[in-house]
């Protein structure tokens, strides 16, 4: 089944609904995750008469002020190309709630950053309060969560790196583009969940697709499963309904590293790591053009080869 959120107006309120075909059935009296998920696990949805696509906007399909959860260097691909070790535990951090935007939202580029990158991500909405204790297992994963959507972790790499944590780097406005659509866990799902293609793709702003700025993955190379995710984190707190775990990105993002000689060099030399991550800044914004411009549309996916599991298509433009 696919969820969306939906406004048909500014004076009405926004609305969970179910997409059928090219038919969206607004769901009566679910404006919240709770009120959603407590429907569809006593399967009483009732649904009102089709509404016209055209006609509504699609929002983030996740409540207000939802806890954003992101799984760092969870995919084997990703961390050989960025030349990281592969974690030993769940690696996490957050972005603020007033990043999340939606599926056919425009992305601000910043001025304080030059360095703006793209991270396809499949993500899970939580759909009942999961604390310490609970027995969230692989088989069970659908009895705690409302479904799985694409988030688009954008990141702006320079503010990142000289900061020394991740949190403001990416958590401006418009960070975290979510959507457009919650497909639920169902047995067919659940079989397919890490068997899933993720796919990322830039195109300027005439329309042409860039050859370096795209991503092609599949979850199959994630480090940790979900269930291993939520197991991390309510050992710490409580999840709330609505809240985002971001499982992680494949390979493929703008970011380069640099090598090891020059790394070493560095270090024997005693150069600063200030002066070291100015450097490096400095080299990225000259010579990788991969990363974000203003005017370029990022189109990303996640399916399944077969097409059981579908969550749309995710385009933003950069302004």
């Amino acid at each position: 089944m696919l969820f969306l959120k939906f406004k048909r107006g500014d004076a009405k309120p926004a609305q969970y609904g179910i997409l059928e075909g090219d038919r969206l059935l607004p769901v009566k009296g679910a404006s919240t995750v709770p009120g959603l998920f407590g429907g569809t696990g006593k399967k009483s949805l009732k649904t009102e008469r089709a509404l016209d696509m055209a006609k509504v906007r699609l929002l983030p399909p996740t409540d207000d002020n939802a806890g954003v959860y992101c799984a760092g260097l969870n995919y084997s691909d990703h961390a050989r190309e960025i030349k990281m070790p592969l974690p030993k535990s769940p690696i996490f951090f957050t972005k603020g709630p007033g990043s999340i935007t939606g599926p056919f939202d425009d992305v601000i580029y910043p001025d304080e950053t030059r360095l703006l990158d793209y991270e396809v991500e499949l993500a899970v909405i939580i759909g009942r309060g999961i604390d310490r204790g609970d027995p969230v297992t692989e088989k069970n994963i659908g009895e705690y969560i409302l479904g799985i959507t694409i988030l688009n972790d954008i990141s702006a790499r320079d503010i990142q790196l000289k900061s020394g944590q991740w949190f403001l780097g990416k958590s401006f406005r418009t960070f975290a583009l979510t959507g457009p659509y919650i497909q639920s866990l169902t047995a067919d799902a659940l079989e397919r969940l890490y068997d899933l293609d993720l796919s990322l793709q830039v195109s300027d702003s005439t329309g042409k697709p860039y050859a370096g700025k795209r991503q092609m993955g599949n979850t199959k190379n994630m480090v940790f499963w979900v269930h291993d995710l939520v197991h991390t984190l309510v050992s710490r707190f409580p999840l709330r309904p609505g809240d985002i775990i971001a499982t992680g990105t494949p390979s493929g993002v703008a970011l380069s590293r640099p090598g090891y000689l020059k790394s070493r060099l560095a270090e024997i030399l005693g150069i600063p790591m200030g002066k070291r991550t100015a450097a490096f800044i400095d080299s990225e914004v000259k010579k990788n053009k991969n990363y974000l411009q203003r005017g370029d549309l990022i189109t990303a996916t996640i399916s399944s080869s077969d097409g059981a599991v579908n969550l749309g298509v995710q385009k933003n433009r950069i302004v």
